[in-house]
């Protein structure tokens, strides 16, 4: 098989664990009332916890030197003010409305390549990019009216989501080793990082966390971690609005999912009928990309 097609393979593998994340992250908040900054906090530790056997046991400490530490700040101050921002765009208006409008984050991405690092589309992609947004946006209309405080936020949030995957995939170029080692070395060096910020604001009266409530994020962070595989190989072997491309997916994904576990508490099937249309549409968009 193609690498770039193992590549996208990981990618929907990601995606697919993103939209799981969604379901994992409001269960959890359902069933302990652990959400917000605190639940970020927990589950990042959890996800500290994770990946630092996998760092020691390869002895990727060996990576680290100026350029690696240069790369990370790069990477984790825009990746942790990005989900502050997320946070701050969800205490004012429902996930639903705010999680489709993520697909902006796609030609921030591409506008980034094509002005900096020389990338280009041909008129069909421009066209499947724009039919991606414009899903988007009909998806979270469908759910309510986006004002402009939430769409302010969930702006800047995906530039620095941008930002961070671009740094990430410069990152894994320094290495000189190979793809998987690139890839597992991106992964445990991000979250050995966040949980530099992570480890102390546990103990912020504010934010405290106890030991039972990170094991309360298990689920949340396994499908995290399983996500960033998908994702960060994607950047890696496919590039990193290829990969950002087909992890507009987890809309359809997530409408997937809540059908088969939430369908009970469907009320208004005419307007998920609309969003089934949608994500189908949104696969279709996608598909059309890579051909």
């Amino acid at each position: 098989m193609n690498i770039e097609y193992i590549g996208l393979t990981l990618g929907f593998i990601g995606a697919a664990a993103q939209a799981a994340n969604y379901a994992f992250t409001k269960d959890c908040v359902e069933k302990f009332h652990l959400a917000g900054i605190r639940q970020l906090i927990a589950v990042h530790i959890l996800m500290f916890l994770m990946v630092l056997p996998l760092f020691l046991y390869f002895g990727y400490l060996k990576y680290l030197n100026t350029t690696t530490l240069m790369y990370l700040v790069m990477i984790v101050s825009p990746y942790l003010l990005a989900q502050y921002l997320m946070i701050k765009a969800l205490t004012i208006a429902d996930s639903s409305i705010i999680s489709p409008l993520l697909t902006i984050k796609v030609p921030i991405l591409a506008f980034i390549s094509f002005t900096f690092f020389g990338a280009s589309f041909s008129v069909t992609q421009l066209l499947c990019i724009t039919a991606i947004i414009s899903l988007g946006f009909y998806f979270s209309s469908l759910s309510g009216r986006v004002k402009i405080g939430p769409l302010c936020f969930i702006t800047f949030a995906c530039s620095c989501f941008a930002l961070s995957d671009i740094a990430m995939t410069h990152f894994m170029q320094t290495l000189n080793t190979t793809r998987f080692h690139q890839i597992c070395a991106g992964i445990t060096y991000e979250y050995i990082a966040c949980a530099l910020f992570a480890v102390p604001c546990m103990f912020i009266k504010k934010f405290s966390i106890h030991k039972k409530e990170i094991l309360q994020t298990k689920w949340v962070g396994t499908a995290w971690i399983v996500s960033m595989i998908g994702v960060v190989g994607c950047f890696n072997l496919s590039g990193v609005i290829e990969a950002n491309i087909i992890q507009t997916l987890r809309s359809v994904l997530g409408i997937i999912i809540a059908y088969m576990f939430y369908r009970q508490y469907i009320t208004d099937h005419n307007t998920f009928k609309k969003k089934m249309a949608i994500a189908i549409g949104m696969f279709a968009a996608v598909t059309l990309y890579y051909i």
